[in-house]
């Protein structure tokens, strides 16, 4: 059995600054400098849609993994796509605080950036119970079915602000 948990580690790394509790996510940074300002509101968006892109195709192979019954590598693999998504978050953080963005105001699909952020929260939450109750086949549910397609509003949102921003200059 201890053998076992060696070899599932959990999905929420230390240092994992993701706030569940429906709050905005802090950025466990100090404030910005003015030249970090600077070079978040030149390139913030392009730093979070690649990252966001990167953890997309990593989470499809971790679901895969999961469906495959390999949970130990499939569990090590997500780790790693969770901080891949903390990384993405982080990046969306420093760019919100430079572009001086408010996501209650920015209109999606579904709603506003700000309901897509607490939605993919609140999937994050559901998915790390599911690994706690060794729900691996849940979890690869929830990462093609609700995470991807967060994610994937992420980046036409992402996209369109940084049309926007290009349309006014």
């Amino acid at each position: 059995m201890e053998q076992e948990i060696n070899q599932n580690p959990t999905l929420t790394p230390q240092g994992l600054d993701f706030n569940i509790s429906g709050q905005e996510i802090p950025s466990g940074q100090t404030p910005l400098s003015a030249t970090d300002l600077n070079l978040w509101a030149e390139s913030g968006l392009d730093i979070a849609i690649t990252s966001v892109e990167r953890v997309k195709s990593s989470l499809i192979r971790s679901s895969e993994l999961f469906r495959e019954q390999d949970s130990a590598l499939a569990n090590r693999f997500f780790v790693q796509c969770v901080e891949g998504l903390q990384r993405f978050m982080e990046s969306i953080s420093k760019t919100k605080a430079a572009l001086k963005l408010d996501f209650a105001k920015i209109p999606t699909e579904s709603g506003t950036l700000a309901d897509t952020e607490q939605s993919m929260l609140f999937i994050l939450k559901g998915m790390f119970q599911n690994q706690q109750r060794k729900e691996y086949e849940e979890i690869a549910d929830k990462i093609e079915y609700e995470l991807i397609t967060n994610l994937c509003a992420w980046t036409t949102s992402l996209n369109r602000i940084r049309q926007t921003l290009i349309a006014g200059n």
